[in-house]
């Protein structure tokens, strides 16, 4: 695929060629009746070019989410939540992401992220789909965020990936589903149903063994064992006190370069 950059510098540099043959035409007129016709319908030619590659590159991408969007065995049937009082997503309204596949190019379409059934769902042509095909991802690039899809911890299923090296660090969100309950005595009201956020779970990945679940200080320490002193003295230089989020990805990118 052509690079829009190196076409958009030629133009450049043919502009100012342009502009210098202008100046020149001014001292010379019979430079200018000769080649000034000339210059300007190539320079006419270049932006036509140009502008043609920008639409080829956009249909490209616009084929690509095609492409992507066959290959994810999707399905169509997307629930909504109307009724439920919070919500199941990481964000609730769509966002522009950058899926990358294992067999197709970056495709950049708007999702969001379902936490509660575990599934990522996407637009196509004002439809909403989920991806039913979820090994077929090699990451997924939303705002900030960036998760794989994991199939070895538990079940399965969409993970953050919060540190990368020798240890990865990967955390794996829930929410949970009350349901409506029935009127009671003191309350005299149903209790509608509702979507709760439920603890984060953390899991290191050490030189591609299998996942440990991060239960606390001393679990994490003895994953890390081959480092544990030079651990200790920096947990307690940094005055760390728990292994929430923040915690855990500054003492997995401080185990990375040792």
């Amino acid at each position: 695929m052509c690079n829009l950059t190196s076409y958009f510098k030629n133009i450049i540099k043919l502009f100012y060629s342009f502009v210098t043959i202008s100046n020149l035409c001014i001292i010379d007129n019979e430079y200018k009746t000769k080649n000034m016709k000339n210059l300007f319908t190539y320079f006419i030619i270049l932006l036509c070019v140009s502008s043609h590659i920008s639409i080829a590159q956009q249909v490209d991408r616009y084929a690509n989410g095609y492409f992507f969007h066959n290959n994810a065995l999707p399905s169509k049937t997307v629930i909504t939540y109307n009724d439920i009082e919070g919500s199941p997503y990481l964000y609730k309204e769509f966002s522009d992401a950058i899926i990358y596949s294992i067999d197709t190019q970056a495709v950049k379409l708007p999702l969001r992220y379902n936490i509660y059934t575990n599934e990522m769902e996407y637009q196509l042509d004002g439809n909403t789909y989920t991806i039913g095909n979820p090994s077929i991802i090699n990451k997924i690039m939303l705002g900030e965020h960036v998760f794989v899809y994991l199939k070895f911890i538990g079940k399965g299923g969409y993970f953050e990936l919060l540190e990368t090296g020798k240890c990865f660090l990967v955390q794996k969100r829930a929410i949970k589903y009350n349901p409506p309950e029935a009127p009671k005595a003191v309350v005299g009201s149903t209790i509608p149903p509702k979507f709760t956020k439920e603890t984060d779970v953390y899991y290191t990945i050490l030189n591609d063994s299998t996942p440990v679940k991060v239960e606390n200080m001393k679990s994490l320490l003895n994953t890390l064992s081959d480092q544990k002193t030079s651990l200790e003295n920096f947990i307690e230089k940094e005055k760390i006190k728990n292994v929430k989020r923040e915690n855990l990805i500054q003492i997995i990118k401080y185990y990375n370069s040792l």
